[in-house]
């Protein structure tokens, strides 16, 4: 249930992005959408209207998830993953884009600024292009620390999975072999039970805390979506504001008035946007976090081991009895 858990949480981000009627249908989630089979179509049709009639949480609806094919549980976990990346290239998209139009926006604002003679006009041009240059320089930040944020965390993750593949594997091989080796083949099946216990449960706690990061960046990268779409169209606005005051030859003060009040909506982006930024950079933290989820489910597993050992010793130590006992018979 955890994969599933997992894909109900971003599909719910993903909605809640498309500012969904019906259904969902943000572009870059279409070709998401469309591998899904005819279950999952059912179910995501149920999430949808359930959060329509603010019934999201409904017993009803759970227990369609909870009796859905084993097929789409299997295939929750790729689509969580699936829907995770098409956020991440939404938000990465939106920064390029907003880059892109705010140094236009500079370049049409300086240009006029050389054209306009009255000097409070300047004033006022002059502010504008001052906080579209301040804001240029935090997204450009901000879209470091969004692409530090995905190209470390999927390094960390393959090195948890190379660590698991090898190391776990290894360590798992081996003490089979010994079980093999000294019970001639007699205890491999209790082995192989106590193994595959093991290797289950903490898979499970590994799959867990890789899922709770999934949808913290996931969280994160929607959040920084919307806040650059929203700074993205005032910054428009200020555009054509600037353009509409040398066109047409306004007065200082309907230059100055149209001008501040376009600048309004861009006052809070530095601050809001300095925050997503050092939002990201905590939420690396936290994903590298040797002493986290799953750095201590790690160290849970070495401590195990030891214990699980001696269970397989028990198991090589009854079999020498029991030859023991049939010899002297």
């Amino acid at each position: 249930m955890h994969s599933t858990k997992s894909a109900v949480l971003l599909l719910a981000l993903a909605i809640s992005a498309s500012c969904v009627v019906a259904t969902p249908h943000l572009p870059f989630l279409d070709e998401i959408f469309d591998s899904i089979n005819q279950t999952g179509h059912h179910i995501i049709s149920g999430f949808v209207n359930a959060t329509r009639n603010g019934t999201a949480i409904a017993g009803e609806f759970l227990d369609s998830i909870r009796n859905s094919s084993a097929q789409f549980t299997h295939e929750t976990v790729e689509f969580a993953h699936n829907i995770a990346d098409a956020v991440h290239r939404a938000a990465s998209e939106a920064i390029v884009d907003f880059s892109v139009t705010l140094q236009a926006s500079i370049d049409i604002v300086h240009h006029q600024v050389d054209l306009v003679r009255n000097i409070l006009q300047q004033k006022a041009l002059k502010d504008a292009l001052s906080t579209l240059q301040t804001v240029t320089a935090v997204v450009n930040d901000l879209e470091v620390a969004v692409h530090n944020l995905k190209d470390q965390l999927d390094e960390k993750k393959l090195e948890y999975f190379t660590i698991i593949q090898v190391k776990w594997s290894l360590w798992t091989d081996d003490q089979l072999n010994r079980v093999d080796e000294l019970t001639n083949g007699v205890g491999n099946e209790e082995a192989e039970e106590i193994m595959d216990e093991l290797v289950s449960r903490y898979s499970g706690y590994l799959h867990s805390c890789l899922e709770e990061l999934q949808v913290q960046q996931a969280t994160y990268e929607q959040n920084v979506q919307e806040a650059i779409v929203k700074y993205h169209n005032a910054t428009s606005k200020l555009t054509a504001q600037v353009e509409l005051c040398v066109q047409f030859n306004l007065n200082y003060r309907s230059c100055r008035n149209g001008i501040n009040t376009a600048l309004l909506a861009l006052g809070s982006a530095p601050a809001e946007l300095l925050t997503l930024k050092l939002q990201g950079i905590r939420l690396l933290a936290i994903g590298l976090n040797a002493n986290g989820c799953v750095g201590q489910t790690l160290a849970d597993h070495e401590l195990e081991k030891p214990s699980v050992e001696r269970k397989l010793d028990e198991i090589i130590r009854q079999y020498q009895e029991q030859q023991e006992t049939t010899t002297i018979s």
